[in-house]
């Protein structure tokens, strides 16, 4: 069984269909299980500091 019509296109319809699928519950279950993970520590600490110098500069000018 071949994966490919021989067609160089990209077009969806030259994979199989199973292939095809397999991808897409391959991206789903990466992006599911990127998007669950806790952010960097360093990062929050970044974001943290970041609301801290917002609320700073909205109360000074208040």
């Amino acid at each position: 069984m071949s994966i490919m019509s021989g067609k160089r296109n990209g077009s969806k319809k030259d994979i199989a269909p199973a292939v095809s699928r397999q991808i897409d519950e391959n991206l789903k279950r990466l992006y599911t299980d990127t998007t669950s993970e806790e952010l960097p520590k360093s990062l929050t600490d970044l974001l943290e500091a970041l609301r801290q110098q917002d609320a700073q500069k909205k109360a000074g000018k208040q």
